[in-house]
């Protein structure tokens, strides 16, 4: 607490009673401010998670790019030059979000995570207020002594739940972001994989509602729910071998 509750002795004078009620008023704001602090909380662990699923989704439709960009160097340091028609396929990166079993199971993992920070720090602050409000209607039973150090240990924790409520949106944040590699560098290595054992394709390219330039493409170079299949046996198969 940043100021010290007094409680002061029944016998004491009557200026030192109003100088106690503005301590009471002071701690009351206080509380107050640790609450606009705690909804804050929940705002940042929100914000964090919607980052964190639009970070997957983006980068998931980066991720053909990438294979693209592998098979362009690999073409080139070996001096092949194409003839006849280029072999082109798409995947629906908005599909491998919905149903790949590793991203399906990130997400709600992810909002899990997040559920259980709102509830702790909550539960922290709840307890807290409780104890302090405790003390301001029992603290004239201690004795000043006891009194400096209850104010003390409020103090503390007060300062280390201000620093949770601060840390532990970012730490959260950062572990979207690992979660996020995690998915891309499985779906980037199934699908150059992929295409090394089949040779199809020249290109394949990300198709996304809510991403990336392309406006049309036929249907049938849709290579999605192959992909989507063949993600899940692998991933299934991980799981059983853990």
């Amino acid at each position: 607490m940043e100021e010290n509750l007094n409680i002061n002795q029944p016998q004491q004078q009557e200026n030192t009673v109003i100088e106690q009620t503005e301590v009471v008023n002071n701690q009351s704001a206080q509380v107050s401010g640790t609450d606009k602090e705690i909804k804050s909380v929940k705002r940042y662990v929100i914000i964090a998670i919607i980052i964190g699923i639009v970070a997957l989704a983006v980068g998931i439709a980066a991720l053909c790019k990438k294979g693209t960009n592998v098979t362009e160097t690999k073409v080139k340091a070996e001096k092949v030059v194409q003839s006849g028609n280029l072999k082109i396929a798409y995947i629906n990166t908005d599909t491998i979000m919905a149903k790949y079993t590793m991203a399906v199971e990130m997400q709600k993992n992810l909002q899990s995570k997040q559920a259980g920070i709102e509830s702790s720090l909550k539960n922290q602050y709840t307890q807290l207020q409780k104890e302090e409000q405790d003390y301001l209607k029992n603290g004239q039973n201690l004795t000043l002594t006891q009194q400096q150090a209850k104010e003390k240990e409020f103090q503390q924790r007060e300062q280390q739940l201000s620093q949770a409520m601060q840390q532990q949106p970012a730490q959260f944040q950062q572990e979207v972001a690992q979660q996020n590699e995690k998915l891309l560098n499985a779906v980037l290595a199934f699908v150059k994989d992929y295409n090394a054992k089949h040779e199809k394709y020249n290109i394949i390219m990300s198709v996304s509602r809510n991403n990336g330039p392309t406006l049309y493409i036929d249907e049938g170079m849709d290579i999605t729910d192959e992909i989507v299949k063949g993600l899940n046996e692998e991933y299934e198969n991980v799981k059983k071998n853990k």
